[in-house]
C-alpha cells in the first residue's frame, strides 16, 4: 500500500506496533483493552492518524465516526451505538457479519408504544409486542418512534438523522431472519427479576431524569458489548481473528464523551468479560473522565515518568502524569499483560514532529536531506504537523540554496481568499488555529504573547484586559486546548505553544503605533513590571524587543566584569543563563533586508572593545535565534568568533564560552 509521509511521519508507532497488538488476538480471546486516546491541538494530525488506521484495518469490521461532521456534536450514545452496528455489521470479507440481536431489541422496545405508567398494561403490550414474530421492517414505525420518545425526553425535539439511521439498520439487517431476532429476549443482559421487567425498566428510565437516561445509554451499551462478545465466541468466531475497530475523531465534542463514559460505564459492569472492540479516539481538549484514572494507570505500573508535577495540572506538558507519546509505545506495549496495564485510558499526545520526521516529509516534495530547508521550517514551527504540511510546498518550489533569506519573503507573499480577500499564508494559518476563541480572546492573547510565560494573563494592569470573563477562562482554555507547555528549565512556569505564539506575536507587530497595546507600549509595560520585581533578566528581554540594546549591553557587560577577569564555572553559567533569557525576545522583522545589515543598524557604536564584541554577540543571537531573522545562518560565524573573543582569559568560566562557540562552528 502506498504510504503519504504526511500521515505516517511520527505515528508509525500508532500504525504500526499498537494497532497490531490491540487488533490481535491471543489464542483466540479477547482481553480487557484500553481506549486508546490521541491528544493534539488543531492541525496535530488526529484526523491523518484515523484515516491512516481506517485505510490499513480496510479488510476488518471497523467504523469511523467524526463528531464534528453531521451535526453528530450532540448524538446520544444510544444513536451512536445504532449507527456503529450498521456500520460494524455490514458484511466483512473472512469476518462474516455480525449480528446485534439485543441491541435492536433494546432498540424496538424503547420504540414501542408501550405504556410505562401502567405495568399491566405495558407488560401485556410488551409480550404482544415479542409475541408478533414478525419482520423488524413491518415494526420500522415502533422502531422510528424512538425519536418521539428520546427527543421529547431530551430537548422537545426530534434528533437529527434518526428517521435516515432507522432506514439504514433496517437495510443493514436484511440479510438476517428477522424472525428469529425477537426470539433472543432470553439471551439479553438482565439483572434479578423477569427479562420483561428489564425491558420495561429501559422503557421507563429512558423517561427519566438525566442520571436515568445515562443509566438506558450505559445498558445498550452492555446489550452492544454482549452481542459483540457473543459474535466472537463460539464456532462462528474462530474465523473472526482479529478485533473489530471504532476511531472517534473529535471526541472532545459533547457527543463524544457522552460515548466514551457510556463505554468505560458498561465495561465495569461486567469486568471479567473482556470485548472484543478496540477503540482508538482523537481529542483537542482534555476530558476531567480522564483525571483520577490516568493519574493511577501510569503512576501505579511504572511509567517512565521524569520529575513530578502538580496532579491537577491537566493539558498537553501540564497533565501529570503527561501522555505518553509515540516513541513511548514500543516500550509501554513489550511489558507482560500491557492490555491490563493501561485501563481504561491509554493517552498518546500528538503534533511534535521531530526533525528527522520533517527531513521525511521535505523529501516528498524532491527536498534533499542536507538541504536548510527542513531545519528551519521545524524550527520556525516546533514540529507542529499542519504547519510544516501548509507551508512546506509553499516554499519548496521557491527556495533557492543560495538565497536562503527568500524563505521569509514566501510566508509574507499574499495569497487570495475564494472570496477574493487578500491574506497572507501566516495569516490563514493565525485563523485556522485560533477559530475556537472568540474576537476578544484572540486580542488578548496577541498581546499576552508579547511576554515569554503565559502567566502574563494574570496581570490585567499590563494587558488592560476587556474580557468580560476575566483572565482565569482564557488561562484554562488555553490549557483545556493544549496550547500550554510547561518551561523545561522551571515546571511552575507555562508558556505558549512556540508555534501559536509566533503568530500572535506577527500579529502584535502589526499593530499601529498610535494602538493603546501596540508593540512598543506592551513590552515598556512589561520590562517595567520586571524591573519592579527585581527580575532584571526578564526585563532586560523586553528592553531587547524595544531595540534598547544599550540597556542590555550595560547589563551583560557588568556581570561579565572587566576583561581579562576571571569568573568560575558557575559564574558562567549564570552569565550564559542570563544572555540566553535576553536574547530570546522577539522582534519586528523588516523581511527584505540583509540579516548582517540588520545587525549594523543596531549593534551601534560603543568605547570599549569588550562592549562592542558583546553588542554584535547579542544583536546577532537575538536574531538568529528567530528561524525568520537568519534562514541562512549567516551570523554564525560573528557569534563563534565572539563567543571565542570573550572568553579569553576568563580562567576556568572560559571552557563553556569556548563550548557555546563551538555550537556555531
Amino acid at each position: 500500500m502506498p504510504t503519504d509521509a504526511h500521515r505516517l511521519s511520527g505515528v508509525r508507532p500508532i500504525t504500526g506496533r499498537l494497532a497490531e497488538e490491540l487488533l490481535s488476538r491471543p489464542e483466540g480471546r479477547s482481553r480487557p483493552l484500553p481506549v486508546v486516546v490521541g491528544l493534539g491541538v488543531r492541525g496535530s494530525g488526529k484526523t491523518a492518524l484515523l484515516d491512516e488506521l481506517s485505510e490499513r484495518c480496510a479488510d476488518l469490521p471497523h467504523a469511523l465516526v467524526d463528531f464534528e461532521r453531521r451535526d453528530w456534536e450532540h448524538i446520544q450514545p444510544r444513536e451512536l451505538l445504532g449507527h456503529l452496528a450498521f456500520e460494524l455489521g455490514r458484511h466483512w470479507p473472512q469476518f462474516g457479519r455480525i449480528a446485534f440481536p439485543r441491541l435492536w431489541l433494546c432498540m424496538l422496545v424503547l420504540g414501542s408504544p408501550v405504556e410505562v405508567s401502567d405495568r399491566r398494561t405495558a407488560m401485556r403490550k410488551l409480550k404482544e409486542l415479542i409475541a408478533q414474530n414478525q419482520p423488524l421492517e413491518r415494526n420500522k414505525e415502533a422502531i422510528g418512534d424512538v425519536v418521539d420518545l428520546v427527543g421529547g425526553v431530551t430537548s422537545g425535539n426530534q434528533l437529527p438523522g434518526w428517521k435516515e439511521a432507522t432506514d439504514l439498520l433496517l437495510r443493514g439487517l436484511s440479510w438476517y431472519d428477522r424472525r428469529r431476532l425477537v426470539g433472543k429476549v432470553k439471551t439479553m443482559p438482565t439483572g434479578p427479576g423477569d427479562q420483561h421487567d428489564f425491558l420495561l425498566g429501559i422503557a421507563k428510565q429512558a423517561q427519566g431524569d438525566d442520571e436515568d437516561r445515562a443509566a438506558v445509554d450505559a445498558i445498550i451499551c452492555d446489550a452492544f458489548l454482549a452481542d459483540l462478545r457473543r459474535a466472537y465466541s463460539g464456532l462462528s468466531g474462530t474465523r473472526r481473528t482479529m478485533n473489530c475497530l471504532i476511531l472517534l475523531d473529535n471526541a472532545h465534542a459533547p457527543g463524544g464523551r457522552a460515548f466514551l463514559r457510556a463505554l468505560i460505564e458498561s465495561r465495569r459492569h461486567f469486568p471479567d468479560e473482556a470485548d472484543p472492540l478496540v477503540v482508538v479516539a482523537t481529542s483537542r481538549t482534555w476530558n476531567p473522565d480522564w483525571n483520577e484514572s490516568w493519574s493511577l494507570a501510569t503512576t501505579h505500573h511504572g511509567a517512565d515518568l521524569e520529575h513530578p508535577r502538580n496532579p491537577e495540572h491537566r493539558t498537553g506538558d501540564l497533565i501529570w502524569p503527561p501522555p505518553r507519546r509515540p516513541a513511548d509505545v514500543e516500550a509501554d506495549w513489550a511489558a507482560e499483560h500491557p492490555e491490563s496495564r493501561w485501563r481504561p485510558w491509554y493517552l498518546l499526545e500528538l503534533g511534535a514532529l521531530s526533525g528527522a520526521a520533517v527531513v521525511d516529509i521535505a523529501a516528498e516534495h524532491d527536498v534533499h536531506p542536507t538541504s536548510r530547508l527542513p531545519k528551519f521550517l521545524s524550527r520556525l514551527t516546533d514540529g507542529h504537523p499542519g504547519a510544516v504540511r501548509e507551508i512546506l510546498p509553499a516554499i519548496a518550489d521557491h527556495y533557492q540554496s543560495g538565497r536562503p533569506n527568500s524563505l521569509r519573503n514566501t510566508l509574507y507573499t499574499k495569497v487570495f481568499a475564494p472570496d477574493g480577500s487578500e491574506s497572507t499564508l501566516l495569516a490563514e494559518m493565525y485563523e485556522n488555529l485560533l477559530q475556537d476563541f472568540s474576537t476578544a480572546s484572540r486580542q488578548e492573547l496577541v498581546t499576552a504573547s508579547a511576554a515569554a510565560e503565559a502567566e502574563m494573563l494574570f496581570h490585567k494592569e499590563i494587558l488592560d484586559l476587556r474580557n468580560p470573563m476575566g483572565e482565569g477562562p482564557l488561562f484554562k482554555q488555553l490549557a483545556d486546548q493544549l496550547w500550554l507547555r510547561v518551561d523545561p528549565d522551571d515546571d511552575s512556569r507555562y508558556r505558549l505553544h512556540p508555534w501559536l505564539r509566533r503568530l500572535l506575536l506577527r500579529k502584535l507587530a502589526a499593530r499601529a503605533e498610535d494602538h493603546p497595546l501596540s508593540w512598543d507600549r506592551v513590552h515598556t509595560r512589561c520590562r517595567d513590571f520586571y524591573d519592579r520585581t527585581d527580575r532584571v533578566a526578564d526585563a532586560r528581554y523586553h528592553d531587547l524587543a524595544l531595540g534598547n540594546v544599550p540597556a542590555v549591553i550595560t547589563h551583560l557587560s557588568a556581570r561579565l566584569g572587566t576583561q581579562p577577569a576571571e569568573f568560575d564555572l558557575s559564574a558562567a553559567q549564570s552569565w550564559l543563563d542570563q544572555l540566553d533569557t535576553i536574547t530570546a525576545a522577539p522582534n519586528r522583522l523588516v523581511q527584505d533586508v540583509d540579516p548582517y545589515a540588520q545587525v549594523q543598524q543596531y549593534v551601534g557604536e560603543w568605547p570599549e572593545e569588550q562592549e562592542t564584541t558583546l553588542a554584535w554577540l547579542v544583536v546577532s543571537l537575538w536574531l538568529s535565534r528567530d528561524p525568520l531573522g537568519d534562514p541562512g545562518g549567516t551570523l554564525n560565524s560573528t557569534i563563534e568568533s565572539s563567543f571565542h573573543h570573550l572568553a579569553q582569559g576568563r580562567g576556568r568560566g572560559s571552557m563553556l564560552l569556548h563550548e557555546r562557540a563551538e555550537y556555531y562552528r
